[in-house]
């Protein structure tokens, strides 16, 4: 067994005991979790809002219901350690098959490790928990395996697309990523008339009916556009990304060494020695531009600028490519078991047994609890609060594609105290108040009568009608 086969299962068990260690903290996993609860509960998907007041009813797509599910049953299975472990896993693979991928280009470990740790670092954005882990987990596995069909392995490594296809347009909306990968992988052979070529084109065709058996058949692909195209100013990992911040600069010195190795080898360098041109600028200009667009999808411009990076560096500077050792097979298979092993070990021991709570208003539950009355929140309490004061539905919430234009444009109007902001609250028949004690709304209720019936100083005040 090759010595690189081990090396990546190296680097998946390091990222995956990281993973493991971190408390639960997105917030948009407590949605998940109650959506996937109420499912399993009822025994069908659920296709429309039932957790707020502004927009009960309203139909929603239910493409990621897989993964809400998956979540949920991890949760009841082991508790938030469940949910750690889960994560755990998902980044493993995730890192197993990146690993996989630059290995496959760049054997030698010195070369490779730099990069594929710079993308286990970019991953990083995508470790909160929600659905979006599996297509963290799923978009390396699609590029490794067409990688080993492209470089001569033949027409198996293509088999199981397909149905890994109908698995993640089940698990998350973001499947487009694969399918965009397997794209450009049959437009390339088709150019340079590659004898995968009819391989690659009918899995591309296969993986795309695959995909369309969701819920929401095709008009999936519509949901994940309309909701990018208007989430952008309110979800901060839709923006453009940053490249003065850690995550950004890190992306960029990648792209950087990426385009600086590729001028210096040229066209023909990068045929000998890294491997075709058209392919990889096919699959690293797109995605690149991808990542610069929407900092949400830096990890996977890293999968795809990662094995370019560990083979063009050292091929830039004259260095010989080295070829993987072999071990023996049984010590290669105890070496990869124990390193499985190891991240379930610590998560047993040392993962966080309770999520971390510490951005959320938990001391106003017992008040919630006792009252009664339409709640307007902070928008990024609204996940929490669906699941930890359910018998108050949500004003607005992480879901947020229910909620645009017109809810979320009342929300900002609200809470920013802005003319017109009292016919907000009567309209939506606002009873309670749960605010961040510095926003404007909470100080214009304050001037007009409305008592403070609990608060944390600093943190959270929940003011009631008088």
């Amino acid at each position: 067994m090759r010595a690189t086969h081990v090396l990546a299962a190296v680097f998946a068990s390091a990222a995956a005991t990281l993973a493991v260690t971190e408390p639960a903290r997105d917030p948009d996993l407590f949605w998940h979790l109650a959506t996937g609860s109420w499912m399993l509960d009822h025994g069908r998907l659920l296709d429309r809002d039932v957790f707020s007041f502004t927009r009960v009813g309203t139909p929603y797509s239910a493409g990621q219901w897989l993964g809400q599910v998956a979540l949920e049953l991890a949760f009841r299975a082991g508790g938030w350690v469940g949910i750690e472990l889960l994560r755990a896993a998902l980044v493993g693979v995730a890192t197993l098959f990146l690993s996989r991928a630059a290995l496959r280009i760049q054997p030698h470990p010195g070369w490779s490790a730099v990069p594929i740790v710079g993308a286990i670092l970019l991953s990083r954005l995508a470790w909160g928990d929600r659905p979006q882990l599996f297509t963290l987990a799923l978009f390396p596995v699609f590029l490794d395996l067409l990688l080993r069909a492209r470089r001569g392995e033949g027409a198996r490594p293509l088999y199981a697309l397909p149905a890994l296809a109908l698995l993640w347009a089940n698990l998350h909306g973001a499947y487009i990523l694969g399918l965009a990968l397997l794209v450009v992988f049959v437009i390339e052979a088709q150019l340079v008339r590659h004898p995968m070529r009819r391989y690659l084109a009918i899995t591309l065709v296969a993986s795309a009916l695959a995909s369309s058996f969701n819920p929401s058949g095709l008009i999936a692909l519509t949901w994940a556009r309309s909701y990018a195209a208007s989430a952008g100013q309110r979800v901060a990992e839709e923006r453009p990304t940053d490249v003065l911040s850690p995550a950004g600069a890190l992306y960029a010195l990648l792209l950087l060494v990426a385009l600086a190795a590729a001028l210096l080898l040229g066209r023909s360098g990068l045929s000998a020695k890294v491997g075709p041109p058209l392919l990889w600028s096919g699959v690293i200009v797109p995605f690149a531009l991808l990542g610069l667009a929407i900092q949400r999808q830096l990890p996977y411009a890293g999968d795809v600028l990662a094995p370019f990076v560990a083979a063009a560096v050292p091929a830039a500077l004259g260095r010989t490519r080295s070829s993987s050792p072999r071990l023996p097979r049984p010590l290669a298979l105890a070496a990869i078991g124990a390193l499985a092993v190891l991240p379930v070990a610590v998560g047993a021991l040392a993962a966080p047994r309770e999520p971390d709570l510490a951005g959320y208003p938990t001391g106003a539950l017992a008040e919630l609890r006792a009252r009664r009355g339409n709640l307007l929140h902070e928008y990024d309490w609204g996940g929490y609060l669906i699941r930890a004061a359910p018998d108050h539905p949500t004003f607005i919430d992480g879901r947020l594609f229910p909620f645009v234009p017109d809810v979320l444009a009342d929300w900002s109007k609200a809470v920013a105290a802005q003319p017109g902001y009292a016919e907000v609250l009567e309209r939506h028949d606002i009873h309670l108040v749960l605010l961040r004690p510095q926003r404007p709304l909470a100080a214009a209720l304050g001037e007009r009568g409305w008592p403070v019936v609990a608060q944390e100083p600093g943190r959270w005040v929940l003011l009631v009608r008088p």
